[in-house]
């Protein structure tokens, strides 16, 4: 499937042509956005996450094997055999798309032997296990005394300037997508699964409704 990958800024990203040939979808990701174009009646119809997922590593210049996080409307498109219809993804549909950093391996030890470096090397501290209903719990604390007030200061003060305007906008989003990664890794398979599962869907909803109400600031004035 050939896909036409570039870079915009400026007008408007829901912008549509009736006489268009093509369905588009939009990318953001940092500072920038990318359009992505896949023939026209694709994208909800027959583009599975996995086009989507390959055509984005292309438009940021990552190989293919690169990790990346790709959320809409608080879904994570995660399944590679899934299909863009399955998450209501449609032609103008924004992504919001986090890219991970490569971890490097740390280099050898200079000096002695390998058995000698790992007797001497003290264990990490074991990472504390947190419930999934205070993982959830923390990510609405977070939400409501940091994130909130800093999403309300913008709304009522937006900066005149479009490019630190939406700077801003980008911060505070990725912030946003930050939280919602949190939540997409509560675990909700044990015993108390189905309260976990109605929990997090509630607090998923509220943070897709504030990155709407960043969007409708991001507007040029």
């Amino acid at each position: 499937m050939k896909r036409f990958l570039k870079s915009v800024t400026g007008s408007s990203l829901f912008d549509d042509d009736e006489s268009r040939t093509e369905d588009v979808v939009y990318v953001q990701q940092g500072a920038k956005t990318y359009t992505i174009n896949f023939p026209k009646g694709e994208v909800d119809t027959k583009t599975t996450v996995k086009d989507l997922r390959l055509s984005v590593l292309d438009a940021l210049g990552l190989s293919h094997e690169h990790s990346i996080k790709l959320l809409f409307s608080g879904s994570h498109l995660k399944d590679d055999a899934a299909l863009l219809k399955d998450f209501k993804v449609k032609h103008g549909a924004k992504i919001l798309c986090m890219a991970s950093k490569s971890k490097l391996a740390p280099p050898p030890s200079a000096s002695g032997s390998a058995g000698s470096s790992s007797r001497n090397t003290p264990e990490p501290p074991k990472k504390k296990i947190i419930p999934p209903m205070e993982k959830i719990e923390l990510v609405r604390k977070h939400i409501t005394g940091t994130v909130l007030p800093l999403v309300e200061a913008f709304e009522a003060n937006p900066p005149e300037d479009q490019v630190k305007r939406r700077d801003e906008h980008h911060r505070l989003s990725e912030t946003v997508l930050g939280e919602m990664l949190k939540l997409d890794s509560v675990d909700v398979d044990g015993d108390d699964g189905a309260e976990v599962r109605k929990k997090r869907k509630v607090m998923v909803k509220e943070l897709h409704a504030i990155l709407e109400r960043l969007d409708k600031v991001d507007k040029p004035v």
